[in-house]
């Protein structure tokens, strides 16, 4: 029954958001540069090392959704690095992060995933899975443990 309710869900997100799609944008976004990946790996980590995959990626797809913006820079280092938008940028805990990052001491179980899930936003994912279903993620361009009136939560993030 479970399996069967997996392919439905499949089936009505292929008809709501159409593989096409996803296709396109990830050919649209090319390869993954190993600087975009580092520094993304390492914001993940700062704001997210808690929270599950999902939550992880979740933060990586509002990052990309934001490059994509008209509202926001156009690379991921200018939106990671924009004033006042990300507290590991000025606390110092990013910094750090890159530092564990370039001197190869990045491998932890949470680390990697931090990696897999940057790896994946950075390809076009646009979408997290909860609770067996998909959840689309690319209108939201904000997340926070205490953001008002947020319309999702993954974990102990709040979007918008």
């Amino acid at each position: 029954m479970k399996f069967k309710k997996t392919i439905v869900c499949i089936l009505i997100g292929i008809i709501l958001f159409g593989f096409s799609n996803t296709k396109a944008y990830a050919a649209e976004e090319g390869t993954v540069s190993k600087y975009e990946l580092r520094l993304l790996s390492s914001l993940i980590y700062c704001e997210a090392s808690s929270e599950s995959y999902q939550g992880k990626l979740a933060v990586g797809i509002v990052v990309m959704n934001r490059k994509r913006s008209s509202l926001f820079p156009d690379t991921v280092k200018d939106v990671v690095y924009e004033k006042y938008q990300f507290s590991p940028v000025t606390n110092g805990t990013l910094k750090r992060a890159l530092s564990e990052y370039d001197a190869g001491k990045f491998t932890s179980t949470t680390e990697n995933a931090c990696i897999k899930a940057a790896k994946a936003a950075l390809q076009g994912t646009k979408s997290i899975t909860v609770k067996d279903s998909m959840k689309s993620f690319n209108k939201y361009l904000y997340f926070s443990g205490q953001l008002r009136n947020y319309t999702y939560q993954v974990g102990n993030h709040r979007f918008k």
